[in-house]
C-alpha cells in the first residue's frame, strides 16, 4: 500500500523529495488524474515545451497552466469531454539530481533536475516511445508537504503525437 502526499514531512530533504517522484509518477501511471493537481502550489506553473523553445527563450508551449485551478479544469476536460481511444502511459524518470538549493533553499525551494522517458500503450498496438525530456523542477514545501512550484519539462522531439493526453 502506498502512502500519500499527506504523509510526508514538510521539511525538504533528499529523501523527501525522492517520496514526492515516486508519488507524483504512481498517481499519474494509475490514471488518479484528479489526484495529480495536488502536487502543485495554488500559484504555480506547469509547462510541456519543445527543447528548441526552451533554448531559444521563448515561452511558446505544448502544454501550459499557471495555477492549480488551471490544472484541475484539465482534468475536467481529460475526464468529461475529450474523446481519445483508450491507452495506458508509463513513465520512466531517471533519479533526480539536485540542481541547487539543497541546505540553503532557492526562494524557498529545491530546483531538480531528471531525464523522463514516457511509452504509451493503446490496446490493439504495440507500445511505443511518445515523449524524451528532461524536466526543470522546483520543489517547495506548502502545507505541510512538497509540491511543485514549477514543472518545466521540456521534450526532445520538435514534433509531438497527437496522443500526448495525460499529464508527464
Amino acid at each position: 500500500m502506498s502512502t500519500t502526499l499527506t504523509d510526508r514531512p514538510a521539511a525538504i530533504t533528499r529523501d523527501a523529495i525522492r517520496d514526492l517522484y515516486d508519488d507524483y509518477y504512481a498517481t499519474l501511471d494509475e490514471v488518479r488524474l484528479h489526484d495529480w493537481p495536488e502536487f502543485f502550489t495554488q500559484d504555480c506553473l506547469y509547462r510541456v515545451i519543445p527543447r528548441e523553445n526552451f533554448e531559444a527563450g521563448y515561452t511558446l508551449s505544448t502544454m501550459q497552466a499557471e495555477s492549480r485551478g488551471m490544472l484541475k479544469d484539465r482534468v475536467t476536460g481529460l475526464t468529461r469531454t475529450q474523446m481519445y481511444a483508450p491507452r495506458y502511459y508509463r513513465r520512466f524518470p531517471t533519479a533526480p539530481r539536485i540542481v541547487s538549493g539543497l541546505g540553503v533553499e532557492e526562494n524557498g525551494g529545491v530546483r531538480t533536475r531528471h531525464n523522463l522517458l514516457l511509452v504509451q500503450t493503446l490496446i490493439d498496438k504495440p507500445s511505443e516511445i511518445v515523449l524524451s525530456a528532461v524536466c526543470h523542477d522546483l520543489i517547495v514545501a506548502d502545507e505541510g508537504r512538497l509540491r511543485f512550484a514549477e514543472r518545466v519539462v521540456v521534450f526532445d522531439s520538435e514534433m509531438l503525437p497527437n496522443s500526448l493526453v495525460y499529464p508527464v
